[in-house]
Formats: structure tokens, sequence, C-alpha cells
């Protein structure tokens, strides 16, 4: 027998042996919906689940526990992880593009609207003033010195701002494990975005570090970061990030699915402090305040 036929085998004896298993319940969530997995499938997974199906506990003799602080969703990500190495999670729905009313704009306007649109953009035009050249100041411990031009300074800001989303793309290797995402059809009007695009990752990645199932942290941690760098920047996004921010610091979340969320901050931070409830949660949270400014940081050295 070759390697490749003996570890088919194993994988098959492996196979039979978690599905000759007694089911293990899970009581779920606040109304306490049973959910049933293969007791040795389930402690497979980490020496905490492991002691909590076959130990010598409570639990283990009873074949149930009582799970009222683990979501449904989260937990059905959990045992499809568990049966399939991968689990669902929502698919990217961006809103469709809405064409802005210029009062018939698509070459349909009359000559005369036409006409006046002209003459008005002549009219700014004329009004724009001079640029002012900046004044050259003086310093004591440099002479004089022209600061420079706001082009620059921005150009710079600009660059810099690139150079830390590069870095945060490339932060996880591509060779860690995630499940790329899929783009359904865009939201129609009336129709709303679903943050779970970004909250069920990290609510997975908690349960995950709870129950120290470290493989499926670290999918869930890879495929969260995978989604952050996918979507594009836009009003949608900006409001699922916060909701992001909000679930991390309102609860105990581990320190790296805080830092993946507060390295995306700093590399989006023009878009995300313009909403309330962002700076909302700069006010609250001393703790996420502290960790931004060190983020920050990295874009004026």
């Amino acid at each position: 027998m070759d390697a490749t036929s003996e570890g088919e085998f194993m994988e098959e004896d492996a196979y039979a042996s978690f599905m000759a298993s007694k089911p293990f319940t899970f009581l779920v969530g606040p109304e306490k919906k049973a959910f049933a997995i293969h007791s040795a499938l389930v402690a497979g997974q980490s020496k905490v689940l492991e002691k909590l199906v076959l130990g010598d506990m409570q639990e283990a003799r009873e074949g149930s526990v009582v799970w009222e602080h683990v979501d449904e969703q989260t937990f059905i990500r959990f045992s499809q992880y568990a049966y399939m190495g991968i689990y669902r999670y929502p698919s990217f729905r961006p809103r469709a593009p809405r064409v802005a009313d210029f009062g018939d704009a698509w070459g349909n306007d009359r000559p005369e609207d036409r006409t006046g649109m002209i003459e008005s953009r002549r009219h700014r035009t004329r009004k724009v003033k001079k640029k002012v050249r900046p004044q050259i100041v003086h310093s004591w411990h440099t002479g004089l010195i022209e600061p420079e031009s706001e082009s620059e300074s921005e150009s710079e800001r600009t660059n810099k701002g690139k150079e830390l989303w590069t870095a945060f793309e490339k932060k996880l290797s591509s060779t860690e494990p995630y499940m790329a995402m899929k783009q359904a059809s865009p939201l129609g009007d009336g129709e709303e975005s679903n943050a779970e695009l970004l909250l069920c990752h990290a609510r997975l990645y908690v349960f995950a570090e709870c129950y120290d199932i470290r493989k499926l942290m670290h999918l869930s941690l890879c495929t969260l970061h995978h989604v952050l760098v996918k979507v594009p920047e836009s009003d949608e996004m900006t409001s699922m990030a916060v909701k992001l921010l909000q679930y991390c610091y309102a609860n105990d979340t581990p320190d790296a699915l805080r830092d993946l969320a507060v390295e995306y901050t700093a590399c989006r931070v023009e878009h995300l402090s313009k909403r309330e409830e962002f700076q909302e949660l700069v006010k609250v949270h001393g703790d996420f305040s502290v960790a931004l400014v060190n983020a920050l940081l990295s874009r004026i050295d």
C-alpha cells in the first residue's frame, strides 16, 4: 500500500470512527435551541471540548450542554467547520450606484440650458483667486525657511496612506488560509446591507478563542482580514466597519481581533471619523483611543 492509499484509508477510518460516536447535544442561545454533533468530532476540535464531551464533567455524563452565550448562527458556522473544515458567511452585496439627477443631463438638455451652464462656469472661473504663495518664515534654529506647499504636503499624506494600506494588505501572508468572499447582486433601494459580513467572522473568532479551537481561530481571522481588504471603501463599508469596532470594544474580545480592526481603522480614518457612532466610540472607550493613536503614529513617522 503506497503512502497516498494509506493516508486515504486512515481518513476513512477516522470518518467512520466519529460517525459511529454518540451525538452530543448543544442547547444554544437564549431559547436553548437543540443542535447535535457527533461527540468524537467535537472532541477532536480542542482539548477544552474533549473534556467537555468525553471527560468527567456533568455535561459529558448527560451528553448535553447549555450554551446560552453562543448565538445560533455562530454555532451553525462552528458545526459547518467541524464537519467540512469551512463555514458559510454572507455574500458582499454592494448598493447599486444611483444616477445623479441633473435635469435629464444625459444629452437631452435644451441648448439654452447648456449655454447657461457654460456661462456659469466662465463666471466662476473669473472669480477664482490667485494661488497664494506660502510666506517665508523665520525660525530661531534654522534661519529663513519656506514651508512646503499644500500640494506637496497633501501628496506626502496620500503616499503615506497608500503605504499603510499596502502594509495592511500584506499583514497576513497570501499563503494563509481564508475563504474567498463571494459577491452577490447589488442591493436595491430600500434594502439594507448586512453588517454580518464582518461580524460573523469576529463572533466566530471569539467563540474559537474561548474554546481554544486554534485552526478555526486562524481561519476566521484570516477570512475577516480578506473581507476587509476586498470590500471597496464606501459609506456602506464605513458603517459596517464602525459596527465591527463597536463589537470589539463593547465586549471582552481578544487582542488579535482588536488589533486587526484598529489597523484597518488607521487606514480608513478619514471616512470613519465623520460618523457620530465612531466619534462616540472614541469618547467612551479610552483603550480604543489609545490603540488608534498608536496606529496613526505610523502615518507620520
